[in-house]
């Protein structure tokens, strides 16, 4: 019998697909996963077969839920979102932890997801961009006020994490216990090492460090990070 979920991923580190691994790993689901490149052609996220059945917007993750009428569901927040609604609304675990057991839990949780979707992820990945990225493929250096803004504004959004987590219930950043929102946030925590210097050590602020490294316990963290074939 064939696995109930296909995850798209990066055929190598990629943050958000982590996000949807660590989610799987955690409600113990059993699922295959399809690596696809970056680029044009066969084979990578702009694949016209890939973009025309399963995410239109050409990037991963994108799962498939072959127990619901193969529902295809893309962007990492709204899978997240999904497979924790569906924990709380069918068989996984009907508790609710996930997503949240109230509306003031769910919005709390939906709160910092939100956070990472609209502020850390970006801005992080626009530095990384312009870091490692920008004068391969332009041919040019990229411009150092660029990059002062996006450090600028990834340093103020860890602040403002890291201020969070200082007097959190728990030491997660909702609900008072881990939720789809620390699970989004820690892949892009981790993945701040590719720009090495741009950006301060998490052991340098009060609780990112011991926010990452406990999560990073978790064995559904460790599981999706050794599926997906990147270090822990």
């Amino acid at each position: 019998m064939s696995a109930p979920f296909t995850l798209y991923t990066h055929a190598g580190p990629g943050p958000n697909p982590i996000k949807v691994a660590i989610v799987l790993e955690y409600l113990g689901l059993s699922y295959t996963t399809i690596p696809l490149k970056f680029g044009e052609g066969k084979g990578t996220v702009k694949d016209p077969e890939y973009t025309a059945k399963i995410n239109p917007n050409g990037r991963v993750p994108a799962l498939i839920d072959h127990g619901n009428d193969d529902l295809v569901v893309f962007e990492s927040g709204a899978i997240l979102q999904y497979l924790a609604e569906k924990e709380w609304d069918m068989q996984y675990d009907q508790t609710g932890n996930l997503s949240g057991r109230t509306p003031s839990e769910r919005a709390q949780i939906n709160q910092w997801l939100s956070w990472q979707i609209s502020g850390l992820g970006p801005y992080q990945g626009q530095l990384a961009w312009f870091v490692l990225f920008h004068e391969q493929t332009h041919g040019e250096k990229p411009n150092g006020s660029v990059i002062t803004r996006y450090q600028a504004e990834v340093e103020r959004l860890r602040t403002v994490l890291d201020e969070h987590l200082g007097q959190a219930e728990g030491g997660y950043v909702a609900a008072g216990r881990v939720t789809i929102a620390d699970f989004a946030i820690l892949p892009w925590l981790k993945v701040s090492v590719l720009v090495g210097e741009k950006l301060r050590p998490l052991g340098e602020y009060r609780a990112l460090k011991g926010y990452v490294d406990r999560l990073e316990g978790m064995e559904g963290v460790r599981g999706a990070y050794e599926r997906l074939g990147v270090a822990l």
